[in-house]
């Protein structure tokens, strides 16, 4: 089987909350590899934080969700294909598992390896802490606020990780680690995640782990695996794409919630 992987696309509505609609023709770019991909692969497993659901303002996450799904509407349509695609959510986009009926995570085996594909916030509570973690999903929330009103909270992380990522600049940390620990708990000796927005290959102990990277930012990180062979890819961007503050797409239909 040959899977390609994708994550944290982040989706949103289109505004100016919606780090990828920020970044002029990464739509395009988008289609145009998810349908190479239709004719390369067996599965193409989106990774989790697919949708931005956190920075919602009074929306509830589904409702959010659908409303993502009105202004994406080639995309929503793209995953309706069962077959081909496998939506797995993460923790921006948990209702995913309700309104798509996203797992949360997918295991394949092929001989003697077990691969686990799951987004990775299950190890948050062990790598930041509870509280930590709480105060995180707080802080999106907020910082979605305050972008609403003109105060740009994560363009300039986002640039700042691409350009940590295009310089391998990533080590490995606790974050990898302990998703690795989570897989072995699985019975898994191949690990794919994403959440930490860092495209790596990296082995850990007697496992394999590998990240999706994001698509945020100009972004063009993923994966492609061969459970026949054994080759396991990381693909990401190799030049650096700005994007000017007056390229702010507009609201689309179905926009902002009550």
């Amino acid at each position: 089987m040959q899977i390609a992987v994708l994550s944290d696309l982040h989706l949103g509505k289109k505004n100016k909350l919606d780090q990828f609609a920020r970044n002029p023709g990464a739509e395009e770019r988008l289609y145009k590899l998810l349908n190479y991909l239709e004719g390369q692969v067996d599965k193409i497993i989106l990774l989790g934080d697919i949708f931005e659901t956190m920075r919602r303002g009074f929306n509830s996450p589904t409702k959010e969700i659908k409303q993502i799904l009105t202004c994406y509407p080639e995309f929503a349509k793209k995953i309706q294909n069962k077959s081909k695609y496998m939506l797995i959510y993460g923790n921006h986009d948990e209702a995913a598992g309700k309104v798509l009926g996203a797992p949360e995570m997918f295991k394949v085996k092929d001989g003697n390896t077990n691969i686990l594909f799951f987004h990775g916030h299950q190890v948050d509570k062990l790598v930041l802490g509870f509280w930590a973690r709480n105060f995180w999903k707080q802080a999106c929330w907020t910082g979605g606020w305050l972008e609403k009103f003109g105060l740009d909270i994560t363009r300039g992380g986002n640039y700042r990780s691409k350009e940590k990522a295009l310089g391998d600049l990533w080590p490995v940390g606790s974050f990898e680690k302990a998703c690795v620990a989570y897989g072995k708990k699985m019975g898994c000796d191949v690990v794919v995640t994403g959440h930490s927005h860092h495209p790596m290959k990296a082995e850990i102990w007697d496992s394999l782990f590998l990240n999706s990277g994001t698509r945020v930012a100009g972004r063009q990180d993923f994966l492609i695996l061969d459970t026949n062979s054994h080759q396991y890819e990381v693909y990401k961007e190799h030049s650096f794409d700005s994007c000017s503050d007056e390229d702010q797409p507009t609201e689309c239909a179905g926009g902002e919630g009550e």
